[in-house]
């Protein structure tokens, strides 16, 4: 049986209903009321240890998506209250249950990018998983958090996790709305903008690193292989950035500042959707 919090939301609806369509035994729970769910729902608190130690008994592995989604919806103080002990709950669970894996779905917003377009300098692009977290702000700061739960538990017991680094999942009729004006230093657009996911192929992704060849723990970075311009990515690289950073393979045309080498290696994805088409 898997596990899946958070499966009131967007993303958690679409990874419950492709792990059932795969034929999976699903248990979706939420601490919102979740109908429609093609699996069986209980509520559950995130921040209730015992609760959330019940929910996981006879679970092979977990995908844990519960979590105030993004840095702008609340305060960030509370933020940080509900999703680190809700982090540290699932993950201290699903080792002292034995559970196989634990998918923890982290963020690009954890290596560094904010949604002040001036705040985040990265050191090289594309960023991979080799760049430095960095965190600026509260909900990147629980995401660099989590995945440290999640290495603890990696190294202390038989259960191995996978960290999915991503951002800004945008839905076909937001990628409709591509290209955006490309960002200058006179009207900056965080580089978290730069770069998207599609939400079918982050789902894709979950399912793939519940059985990926994984030992203790991994991250890996997800986003679709173009950015939301038209104009080359190194000229606007250039153009906000000058010599601050340094370009690596991989910006050709307009390709993403995110690169997702590491998840096409080793969890076997491939990103199959791009606005362009």
């Amino acid at each position: 049986m898997i596990v899946v919090t958070g499966a009131a939301g967007r993303l958690g609806r679409r990874v419950v209903q492709l792990l059932v369509d795969r034929g999976g035994e699903v248990l979706a729970t939420d601490q919102a009321q979740a109908d429609n769910l093609p699996a069986e729902f209980v509520r559950c608190d995130l921040g209730n240890a015992d609760a959330v130690h019940d929910v996981l008994k006879g679970a092979e592995a977990v995908v844990h998506m519960g979590a105030i989604p993004g840095p702008q919806r609340a305060e960030p103080r509370a933020i940080f209250a509900n999703n680190t002990p809700a982090d540290f709950n699932v993950m201290m669970s699903a080792a002292e249950l034995g559970l196989r894996r634990v998918v923890y779905p982290s963020s690009a917003f954890g290596m560094g990018w904010a949604h002040d377009g001036n705040a985040f300098v990265p050191r090289y692009l594309p960023l991979d998983e080799e760049h430095p977290m960095m965190p600026f702000e509260p909900y990147g700061l629980t995401k660099q958090v989590g995945e440290d739960i999640g290495r603890m538990i990696a190294r202390n017991s038989d259960t191995t996790v996978v960290s999915l680094r991503f951002t800004n999942v945008a839905l076909p009729e937001v990628q409709a709305e591509f290209p955006w004006p490309a960002p200058t230093p006179e009207n900056p657009l965080t580089l978290v903008m730069w770069a998207y996911a599609d939400a079918r192929d982050v789902a894709e992704a979950h399912a793939l690193a519940l059985d990926a060849e994984i030992e203790e723990d991994e991250a890996f970075m997800l986003a679709q292989p173009s950015s939301r311009f038209t104009e080359p990515t190194i000229d606007i690289v250039r153009t906000n950035f000058g010599d601050q950073v340094e370009i690596r393979d991989g910006l050709e045309g307009t390709a993403s500042v995110i690169s997702t080498a590491k998840a096409q290696r080793m969890l076997g994805w491939q990103p199959r959707h791009d606005w362009r088409q």
